[in-house]
């Protein structure tokens, strides 16, 4: 009789294979990489990686009943290749650290407008204008309360920040003075001096900052974006640049990726603005990140052997048809 499979499609640490083992029965065993030739109605577990199987792979994994992605964000996943009785979790908590010092250095280098006085001291120009930004006292707006904009909150905090939050069910969140739901993101974008965007891109967010809400803003506001491009509406935060050069955008995401070889570009010229930075989906970029995400996942993948409360469950009807 075959054992189930828990599989892992990403490189696992000698350690943490160690602790799987431990948490297993003798009912399961752990493999790395692919599925066995004809063994995938035994896979009951995966350690995934965006782009390691097919759709057509989970289709055909009639047992399979949890997938623990290594991403934080889960709209790479198909759901519909999924059956219904499988669970699916996110891995924010590792990235939430490093993306939030990445949050900041984006702040800091548009508050205190680095770029453009390293461009006037390299052209031989001397000049203390125009004014940075004063952090403390301003109020910044997170819109997605979770790990990462938790993490975004706290170094807020640390430069006396008043924090506003967005999140699903409104509940008070550690770090925020108030966290409210998204009926009251209107609110949070007027009164906020910088607002941070966190939240993951489901059916629900697809184009949340659409030209209305993002008129809202402030005309000196700074704007971050580290969760998906897909969640701030494209064309409209180019309009919205070039009709206000008072308001800064930051993002490390992007409506396209391009694919091996190809060069990177939007449909709209973004870079050749004053007010905007980019960074190439690098928020999470730093050496330890690599060993934090498989340290989470792993930890997950023991909570569901040991049969206790697992983290980041996806909520299935956000994603269907994504």
């Amino acid at each position: 009789m075959s054992k189930n499979i828990l599989l892992s499609t990403v490189p696992v640490r000698a350690d943490a294979m160690e602790k799987l083992r431990n948490a297993m029965d003798s009912s399961r065993e752990l493999i790395l990489g692919s599925v066995p030739p004809g063994r995938y109605a035994d896979v009951e577990v995966i350690v995934y990686s965006n782009g390691t199987l097919t759709s057509n792979e989970f289709r055909r994994m009639t047992n399979l009943k949890l997938l623990q992605s290594t991403s934080a964000g889960l709209d790479h996943i198909d759901f519909g290749s999924l059956a219904p009785a499988v669970t699916v979790c996110a891995n924010s908590g590792p990235y939430s650290d490093p993306i939030a010092e990445h949050v900041f250095a984006m702040i800091l280098c548009l508050a205190k407008n680095l770029i453009e006085h390293n461009q006037k001291l390299k052209n031989g120009v001397f000049e203390k204008s125009p004014l940075g930004v004063f952090l403390k006292g301003k109020t910044i707006g997170i819109i997605g309360a979770g790990g990462i904009g938790q993490a975004v909150a706290r170094l807020a905090k640390s430069f006396g920040m008043k924090t506003l939050g967005i999140n699903s069910s409104g509940k008070d969140t550690v770090y925020f003075d108030r966290v409210s739901t998204l009926a009251k993101l209107d609110s949070v974008l007027c009164t906020s001096d910088v607002i941070v965007v966190t939240i993951p891109l489901t059916n629900k967010t697809r184009d949340l900052l659409d030209s209305t809400k993002l008129r809202l803003l402030k005309r000196d506001c700074i704007l971050v974006n580290v969760s998906r491009g897909a969640v701030i509406n494209e064309k409209a935060l180019y309009d919205l640049l070039m009709d206000n050069p008072t308001l800064k955008v930051g993002s490390d995401v992007w409506w396209r990726y391009p694919s091996a070889g190809e060069k990177f570009m939007q449909d709209y010229p973004f870079f050749n603005l004053p007010n905007f930075i980019g960074t190439p989906h690098f928020a999470d970029g730093v050496k330890e990140t690599e060993e934090l995400v498989l340290d989470y996942a792993v930890e997950n993948v023991i909570r569901y052997l040991k049969k206790q409360p697992l983290r980041g469950v996806a909520k299935r009807e956000d994603y269907i048809g994504l």
